[in-house]
């Protein structure tokens, strides 16, 4: 459901960036109570629940019985239990999954509709903050609670607040806005979570990569501390004898069409070109230039030219 009238323009660059915010429509919102949550959870994701502060949020994946991402997700405390966001074309074969493993817990796993997602980052994000929502933004902390909803609080690439807010909060907070704040769809967040090399998993490449395939093993994403949860075993394999292929890779460049999640990614090697990867996500940011997240075999040349199999295209590694 849009209430604000939001454009398809995205700022590319922290320098040119008006104060933005962002519809999270791509997003979804799911909560999670009862006395068994923090077990059941724990049991299930990739990080150690126990180690959750309520002033933190915390990015985490999971997993299959193999180890590969069903999902990723940014996980905290809220209200009596926990709620996570994720991707909306993943979320209902998620939960369902989610909800297997429920079935002899005290649990609710349930996606809220009624809860809106909004981006914002820009010039003066944190003072337009202050004007709307009394509190004062503690630096300390990478989640608040609000009178009005709560707030995420990112670091990269730059700094970069999410807004959860009901329909009351949602409509009183929309009737304020000022008219010079520019207003844009989800494609700018992603294109935001691309350059802070937050992996992106749609339905398309859900349960085709190892947590470590994705870089979630550098972003403290991985808990090998803990007791068992769902592909732990292979996960701990991968990571203790050196076994992963592949990493998360940015790349920016040219294609003739709009680049699609799950698109075979091939290396230029002399007049040869081989596959060496796929496509998880793309913005455009200009006509026919695209910033692509892609997971990548570790062994190619970051000097290599990239394309995209079958299209008209040409990409280097984001540097």
């Amino acid at each position: 459901m849009n209430l604000f009238k939001f454009q398809k323009q995205y700022s590319y660059s922290l320098s040119d960036s008006s104060l933005t915010l962002i519809s999270l429509e791509k997003w979804a919102f799911v909560y999670v109570r009862g006395i068994d949550s923090k077990k059941h959870l724990q049991n299930q994701l990739t990080i150690d629940i126990n180690l959750l502060q309520k002033n933190h949020h915390k990015l985490c994946a999971h997993c299959n019985i193999d180890g590969k991402v069903w999902a990723t997700m940014l996980l905290f405390h809220y209200k009596d239990g926990y709620a996570y966001i994720t991707r909306r074309s993943i979320v209902k074969k998620q939960v369902l999954e989610l909800k297997k493993y429920a079935i002899f817990f005290d649990i609710e796993i349930k996606e809220l509709s009624n809860i809106f997602l909004l981006g914002l980052f820009g010039t003066d994000a944190r003072f337009f903050l202050l004007k709307y929502f009394l509190d004062a933004l503690d630096k300390n902390s990478s989640i608040l609670s609000m009178n009005v909803g709560n707030i995420l609080c990112f670091s990269k690439p730059y700094e970069r607040f999410l807004l959860i807010l009901d329909l009351k909060d949602f409509l009183s907070f929309r009737n304020q806005i000022d008219e010079k704040v520019v207003l844009t769809d989800s494609n700018q967040w992603s294109l935001l979570d691309i350059e802070a090399g937050f992996p992106i998993i749609d339905k398309e490449v859900s349960q085709k990569f190892l947590p470590q395939s994705l870089n979630l093993d550098q972003l403290q994403a991985i808990s090998l501390e803990k007791g068992c949860y769902y592909g732990q075993e292979i996960i701990a394999k991968v990571f203790y004898k050196n076994l992963n292929k592949n990493s998360l890779y940015t790349l920016i460049g040219q294609s003739d069409i709009f680049p699609r999640v799950g698109q075979t990614i091939e290396a230029q090697v002399g007049e040869q070109w081989y596959r060496v990867g796929f496509l998880l996500a793309a913005v455009s940011i200009k006509s026919k230039k695209f910033l692509i997240q892609v997971v990548l075999k570790k062994t190619i040349n970051i000097e290599n030219i990239f394309r995209i199999h079958g299209v008209k295209s040409i990409f280097l590694i984001k540097s």
